[in-house]
């Protein structure tokens, strides 16, 4: 892994001309003319509508733009996969993270349809615009078939042929993009998930959360340029990336469906040990009988006939 730069470093390539910047509840961006900057953000005050305090936390919120940063060192020298080159990523004293990549000029896949037809003007009848309005469905047809094969056909055959004994990297392991564990029994006030050691490297390479939002095209050729945020990624069991085979965002929501199964393949361990700690066995006894989450029992019989 290459060396973590310092806060000096980070302020000499990102402070230049910002030229946007924008929040989320999680994370601050900025954004110049040649970087991209990804900033935690500290828990803040936002009360409810009727004046209830409420403080807006999220478990791992620091420790996910290191995982990012470890993701982008990792695929970019390992892979041929297209992602930002990281520039600098660090802690600041306050206990924020940041990390700093090039940006990348180019429009994420959902929002291609803001976009108009990318066939150049030209006097020959084939190879006229397919129209003069905006959205042009047959260019966005031709982004997502080329996305949609761009994952198919390169990033899962290489991400497949990085293999670990250890889930996570480098010894962190971000909880899976389709669970809440924050708000969600038992998993709430969880502090770490771990690595389960295993003799043989099962684990394979994943970035976490493929969807449209995160890919950026190429607005002229409808080419990927770029696949982004990579927060989510590490190695974990084939398959717990609940990867839908298309890009729809219908589907993409979907991923947590029939949640108490998925429980039960990937996070067995977990599972049972947060169940053995939750003092509310009536909650979670509730959430068992409505299917939201697996019998504890199961699980054991499972554990011990695999």
């Amino acid at each position: 892994m290459a060396p973590t730069y310092d806060i000096k470093d980070a302020a000499d390539i990102a402070e230049s001309a910002v030229i946007e910047s924008y929040k989320s509840n999680d994370v601050a961006y900025e954004i110049t003319a040649t970087t991209f900057k990804k900033t935690s953000r500290l828990p803040f005050s936002d009360p409810y509508p009727d004046g209830t305090p409420f403080i807006w936390f999220r478990s791992w919120n620091h420790e996910r733009i290191t995982n990012e940063a470890k993701a982008l060192e990792l695929v970019s020298q390992q892979t041929t996969i297209p992602v930002p080159k990281l520039l600098a990523h660090g802690e600041y004293p306050d206990g924020r993270r940041y990390l700093v990549t090039e940006f990348i000029e180019g429009v994420t896949l959902n929002k291609i349809l803001t976009h108009s037809c990318s066939r150049p003007e030209d006097h020959r009848l084939e190879d006229q615009k397919h129209t003069d309005h905006t959205p042009c469905k047959a260019c966005s047809d031709q982004a997502y078939s080329n996305a949609l094969e761009f994952i198919k056909n390169i990033v899962f055959p290489q991400l497949a042929n990085l293999k670990s004994r250890e889930r996570g990297i480098d010894g962190f392991v971000m909880p899976p993009s389709w669970l809440s564990p924050d708000v969600e029994p038992p998993w709430k006030g969880k502090k770490s998930w771990k690595t389960l050691p295993l003799e043989e490297t099962y684990y394979i390479f994943q970035h976490g959360d493929i969807a449209a939002h995160n890919i950026i095209m190429d607005p002229q050729t409808l080419q990927v340029k770029s696949l982004i945020d990579w927060e989510y990624a590490g190695y974990f069991p084939p398959g717990m990336e609940r990867w839908p085979g298309t890009l729809d965002m219908a589907a993409y929501r979907k991923r947590a469906d029939n949640l108490a199964q998925l429980i039960a393949d990937f996070l067995p361990v977990e599972y049972l040990e947060c169940y053995e700690n939750w003092s509310n066995k009536e909650e979670l006894q509730m959430l068992i009988e409505s299917g939201e989450l697996p019998h504890p029992s199961q699980l054991h019989r499972e554990e011990v006939k695999d």
